[in-house]
C-alpha cells in the first residue's frame, strides 16, 4: 500500500512518521521549500515530549515532483489550500485512491468530490496535536484520537480493514457514525476560541476570565446549532459549551493561542471561512440570520488586510 501526504507539516509529519516507522511505504509532498529540502536533505527530525528519536529518511518531494501512483492520500494542509493541493497530486491517484480529510472546519466533502468518486470519501476529526520545530523538524507532545467516516458507505468493509492496518501504527482511529455531529462539535468550539482570541488579542484561559464570556460564546454558538440542525447535524450545544470551559484552565489548554491567532500573528491567511465564514454561508443557504458570524468573519478579514496577511 502506497500511502501520500499531500502536505506533510505539523500534522502530516506526525502521522507520517508513525506509519513510515511501522515501515508503510510513505511519501511526504510540500510546498514549503526549507521543509522539503531539510527533509531530503538530512531526514525528518523527530522530537516527541521532548525526547529526540533521530532522523527519519521519508521520500519527500515538491507536488509536481512526485511520480507513480498511490493507493490513500492524506490532506493534511490548511483548509484554504485543499483544492489547489488536490490539484497539485490528482496525477498520483488512481480510480480507486481513498482521501483522508481530517482538516479543521467545515465544507470539504464539497471539495474533495472534485477529485474522487464519494465512496473513497473518508472525512474525520481528530484531536491529535502536533507542531514544527523549525522546518524538518516534527516536535509533538502527548498521543491522540481520530474519528472517521465513509462519506458513501460502499465496501465499507474494505475501510474498517484500512483503519486496522492504520491502527496498528498508532493512529487510533475508530470509525464512528457520529463522526459529522464531533466535526461539527469542533468547529462550533474553533467558532468561538479561535475567532475571539484572535479579535481579543488573547489566549484560552484570558478569554475564560472574562465575566461575560459565556454571553460571547453562545452568540456564535446560537448560530452554529441552528445551521447545524438545517444541515441535518444535531449539534449539543451544551456539551460544545462544557469543551470551552474545560480549556479555560491552564493544565488543559488555557495557555494556549489558537490556529487562527498565530496563523494571524505569523501574517499568513486564515481559516475563518472555513469557520464562522462557513456558518454565514450556509446560514444564507437555509435562509438562517447569522449575524455575529458574518460580522466576526468580515472583522478578521479586515484584520488580515490591515496587516498585509498572504
Amino acid at each position: 500500500m502506497k500511502i501520500l501526504f499531500a502536505g506533510a507539516g505539523a500534522l502530516g509529519s506526525r502521522f507520517g512518521y508513525l506509519l513510515f516507522k511501522n515501515g508503510e511505504d510513505v511519501t511526504f509532498v510540500d510546498t514549503w521549500k526549507d521543509h522539503v529540502e531539510n527533509i531530503k536533505n538530512n531526514g525528518l527530525r523527530v522530537i516527541i515530549d521532548d525526547k529526540e528519536l533521530g532522523y527519519y529518511n521519508i521520500p519527500t518531494y515538491y507536488p509536481e515532483d512526485a511520480q507513480g501512483k498511490y493507493d490513500v492520500v492524506f490532506v493534511a494542509t490548511k483548509s484554504m489550500q485543499l483544492r489547489s493541493m488536490l490539484t497539485k497530486v490528482k496525477h498520483l491517484m488512481h480510480e480507486n485512491t481513498k482521501i483522508i480529510c481530517i482538516l479543521n472546519g467545515l465544507g470539504h466533502v464539497v471539495t474533495l468530490k472534485e477529485f474522487v468518486k464519494e465512496e473513497n470519501i473518508l472525512i474525520g476529526v481528530t484531536v491529535w496535536t502536533s507542531g514544527l520545530g523549525g522546518p524538518g523538524v516534527l516536535k509533538a507532545y502527548g498521543s491522540g484520537k481520530t474519528e472517521i467516516k465513509q462519506v458513501k458507505e460502499e465496501n465499507l468493509e474494505d475501510t474498517k480493514g484500512l483503519i486496522d492496518r492504520l491502527n496498528k501504527a498508532g493512529l487510533n482511529m475508530k470509525y464512528s457514525d457520529n463522526t459529522f455531529q464531533s466535526i461539527w462539535h469542533k468547529a462550533g468550539l474553533n467558532c468561538v476560541l479561535n475567532t475571539y482570541c484572535t479579535l481579543i488579542d488573547c489566549n484560552i484561559g484570558e478569554y475564560g476570565s472574562f465575566k461575560q464570556n459565556l454571553e460571547l460564546t453562545r452568540a456564535v454558538l446560537n448560530e452554529v446549532t441552528a445551521v447545524g440542525k438545517a444541515e441535518g447535524v444535531e449539534v449539543n450545544q451544551e456539551l460544545v459549551e462544557n469543551n470551552i470551559e474545560n480549556l479555560f484552565d491552564p493544565s488543559t489548554g488555557g495557555l494556549h493561542y489558537p490556529s487562527l491567532y498565530q496563523d494571524m500573528k505569523n501574517g499568513r491567511l486564515t481559516e475563518i471561512d472555513y469557520l464562522n465564514g462557513a456558518i454565514s454561508k450556509l446560514g444564507k443557504k437555509h435562509n438562517i440570520q447569522t449575524p455575529v458570524c458574518d460580522a466576526v468573519t468580515l472583522m478578521i478579514h479586515a484584520k488580515e488586510f490591515i496587516r498585509g496577511n498572504k
